[in-house]
């Protein structure tokens, strides 16, 4: 990112907002912290399963985000914010 990767400032600003959407769902509706951390956590592997399965569609996403391929870097980005919304959504109580 530093570098100027474009590709790889989409794929990671999208998986935060990705991550970041869930979390803040469960800290508005926690019950308590114990409540708010298995969320996060929750949030967390939901976030990773993505990636992984991301990776089964582009086996070499990572490679392709590194050259600067934007296009991977939208299909990550989109699955990571599909996948944040829902998982907000199912936080809910």
């Amino acid at each position: 990112i530093r570098a100027g990767n474009v590709a790889a400032a989409i794929a990671l600003g999208a998986s935060l907002i990705g991550y970041a959407l869930p979390l803040a769902v469960s800290i508005y509706n926690a019950q308590s912290i114990l409540d708010c951390i298995v969320c996060g956590l929750v949030a967390l592997v939901v976030q990773v399963l993505i990636y992984w399965l991301v990776r089964l569609l582009l086996p070499d996403l990572s490679r392709r985000i590194a050259e600067g391929e934007v296009a991977a870097a939208v299909l990550l980005a989109s699955a990571s914010l599909a996948g944040g919304v829902i998982n907000a959504a199912s936080m809910t109580y």
